[in-house]
């Protein structure tokens, strides 16, 4: 391996591949570092599947998605490969729940019609009809729209590292950065492996996810993160006659019982994915019992609490869902005070060089796999992106310790 490449990505998810293949298509030399192995289930694209969803409240998080799809085509074309299959989203809940880390039920309305997407308004009886749910409350709405869909993550994940690999990058597996180093000409970082190597490259994207921090350090600042140990759990469907399918992703909206927090009334799922085991259906709750601050501190075994209300929804509410989980998981969904990303340079307090380094962590970003990727490669490579990233700076208050 040579050590001196044009740039550095630490971190080799979905992002930090996204990011390489983007830089590598530019006919850049490139190193992707990743502590672990590739596909590893220790981060934040474990399991499955994920949602491309674009019902959002806030404006620019509409716009991105809707952005992004655009650049799913074309990650699908490079890879000749599938990666999103788009049935759908319903929406559904209390009209009047204001807000949580989804946003809320009605507030998206608004951005489908400024934007011209289809939708469709359910009462709680045809939700019923359409979907294997029963009890639901009367005053119950659904907002159903078709542009929607269920992210095939191995797939992603291995299309990715292909097509990096294709254009010529370097991918290494089991190199934990011990040292990372910022520079007016670049950066410098020490990889721990069967020997330390010392790399330099005059660029670098750090998406090392809820690991950020163990980089991050070295330059002396701490992102406050707040990391959920997301649950994942897969139900038994009736398999028929007259069998159990869910036709689409759907999310629930509604506040927890009594105000209890721990008591959350957040739940969503997915139908049986065409790549995942037949007659199983992906329920959870939107919310964790554990939350850390650092993945060194992670329990691995799924919180008790959160299969459990989860397992209460299935049994009150779905109709042919087996009431106990077949199996269940956990992911590293890494948060910041507001919900929201973090992708922009290092901070003018790094110094020198500062601009030299990119940074994405924080926030659902699954559904903009591709569009990330080319905004850490425009932030590199140009100085610059052609994207709205504002809302994602990382000296907004809050974020930084």
């Amino acid at each position: 391996m040579k050590n001196k490449y044009d740039v550095l990505v630490i971190g080799g998810g979905p992002i930090g591949l996204a990011a390489a293949y983007e830089c590598a298509k530019a006919t850049k030399s490139v190193l992707v570092l990743e502590r672990f192995n590739f596909f590893n289930q220790s981060g934040s694209s474990n399991d499955l599947v994920r949602m491309f969803r674009t019902m959002y409240t806030e404006d620019f998080m509409a716009d991105l998605t809707f952005e992004s799809m655009e650049l799913w085509n074309e990650l699908e074309s490079a890879a000749g490969e599938s990666l999103i299959w788009m049935n759908g989203l319903l929406n559904f809940g209390d009209p009047n729940y204001k807000m949580g880390p989804e946003g809320n039920l009605m507030e998206p309305i608004r951005n489908l019609d400024r934007l011209g997407k289809q939708y469709k308004i359910l009462t709680a009886k045809q939700i019923m009809q359409q979907y294997p749910f029963r009890d639901l409350p009367s005053n119950f709405m659904g907002v159903y729209a078709p542009d929607n869909g269920c992210i095939n993550v191995p797939t992603l994940l291995r299309s990715l590292y292909r097509l990096a690999q294709s254009y010529g990058a370097t991918l290494r597996s089991q190199a934990e950065v011990t040292d990372f180093t910022v520079h007016e000409g670049g950066v410098s970082v020490k990889i721990r492996g069967q020997e330390t190597e010392t790399v330099t490259a005059s660029k670098c994207v750090v998406a090392a996810g809820a690991y950020v921090n163990d980089v991050l350090k070295h330059v002396g600042i701490t992102i406050d993160l707040k990391i959920w140990e997301m649950v994942y759990e897969f139900y038994a469907t009736n398999p028929g006659p007259q069998g159990t399918i869910f036709p689409s992703m759907w999310f629930q909206f509604l506040d927890p019982t009594d105000g209890d927090e721990a008591k959350s009334n957040l739940f969503y799922g997915f139908p049986t994915v065409p790549w995942g085991p037949q007659n199983m259906a992906r329920i959870a709750v939107d919310t964790a019992t554990n939350v850390i601050n650092n993945p060194s501190e992670r329990r691995i075994a799924p919180a008790t609490d959160d299969l459990q209300i989860t397992a209460d929804f299935v049994l009150r509410h779905c109709v042919g869902v087996d009431n106990h989980p077949n199996y269940a998981g956990s992911c590293l969904q890494t948060n910041v005070h507001d919900n929201m990303h973090v992708l922009d340079f290092l901070p003018r307090s790094v110094g020198a060089g500062y601009r030299n380094v990119a940074i994405f962590t924080a926030g659902w970003a699954m559904k903009l796999v591709p569009l990330i990727g080319r905004v850490l490669s425009q932030l590199v490579l140009d100085g610059a992106t052609s994207f709205n990233i504002s809302r994602f700076t990382i000296d907004r208050k809050g974020v930084l310790r």
